[in-house]
């Protein structure tokens, strides 16, 4: 079975050819697979980890290209569904000079996902569940998904979660919405806005420490300045290598998380300090290289890009 299970989006990214432009004025979009649990997926196979992703695509050109391209990456599509009667999502993304992603959502089949398309062995049998909001926006997937993650709980296996908040899916919605599970899991992944929407604390430092979760690790992201993380209730930090140029941020939390769950024991007890600290320099290095590439999963870094660099 899978080590890494994880559910949501499966989409495809069209992405502007030219930086610093809105959706209007872009002169071409190239499209990219992406959709952050399966980024993740591919990310965790791409480092040794055997992975599964449970989502829906469209019976279409681009669903049909999605599951080809989970599959050749070496990951397990049995819970990968087509449903005939929508269309794959797409995502257009714009970038800022810096590299920043913009985000406009057309939803599709992903949205479509129902607790009775839901593999239970598959989940049952995980090492780590893994998650984001976007595929609680609507039911059914909302359902689908709090339904794997009640399953992931009841069978010990360990959960994780991607706050991933993307107000143009939310709409008017506050972020409380999309953060519901954070009291429900083991893992949690934010980005700094996300932590300060959360807690309403600007200070990285100070809003961990303000965020009272049960979850065993809590990782934010800083970008460029890395990441601070809180373990046994301490608060350490990880810088990012420099980057001379970022091409496309998209995909870097993903390549972050992918690494530091590929990385992690099979007991959250063994973990420690030192072992941390080398994780999540891994993981901030997983996520720079994947800002020097266009795209989410065709920029994932590989192990030995990894390697090379310890």
């Amino acid at each position: 079975m899978s080590e890494i299970v994880t559910l949501g989006e499966l989409l495809i990214d069209m992405v502007s050819t030219q930086k610093d432009v809105t959706l209007f004025d872009a002169p071409a979009f190239e499209p990219k697979a992406g959709g952050a649990p399966a980024n993740v997926a591919v990310g965790v196979r791409r480092l040794g980890r055997s992975a599964a992703f449970i989502g829906k695509v469209g019976s279409d050109d681009f669903g049909r290209g999605l599951r080809r391209t989970l599959a050749q990456e070496g990951v397990d599509t049995r819970n990968l569904l087509d449903d005939p009667q929508t269309l794959t999502t797409l995502a257009f993304v714009s970038h800022s000079a810096s590299g920043d992603p913009a985000f406009a959502f057309f939803e599709g089949a992903h949205v479509r996902l129902s607790p009775a398309d839901l593999d239970v062995k598959l989940i049952q049998n995980a090492r780590i569940f893994h998650f984001g909001s976007v595929s609680l926006v609507h039911d059914p997937a909302r359902s689908a998904t709090l339904e794997a993650l009640r399953m992931a709980r009841a069978a010990g296996v360990i959960c994780s979660f991607d706050l991933n908040w993307r107000p143009a899916l939310w709409g008017t919605s506050s972020i409380s919405a999309a953060a519901e599970p954070l009291s429900e899991v083991d893992i949690i992944k934010m980005n700094e806005l996300e932590l300060s929407l959360v807690t309403g604390e600007t200070d990285p430092r100070m809003a961990l420490n303000k965020l009272h979760v049960p979850a065993r690790l809590v990782l934010i992201t800083l970008g460029a300045k890395g990441c601070i993380y809180r373990y046994g209730g301490q608060v350490y930090e990880a810088n990012v290598p420099p980057v001379s140029q970022v091409v496309d941020a998209t995909g870097a939390g993903d390549a972050f998380t992918a690494a530091t769950l590929a990385g992690l024991p099979a007991n959250l007890d063994h973990l420690n300090e030192a072992f941390l600290g080398r994780l999540m320099r891994r993981a901030c290095q997983a996520g720079a290289i994947t800002t020097t590439r266009r795209g989410a999963i065709p920029s994932l870094p590989r192990l030995e890009e990894l390697e090379s660099l310890d």
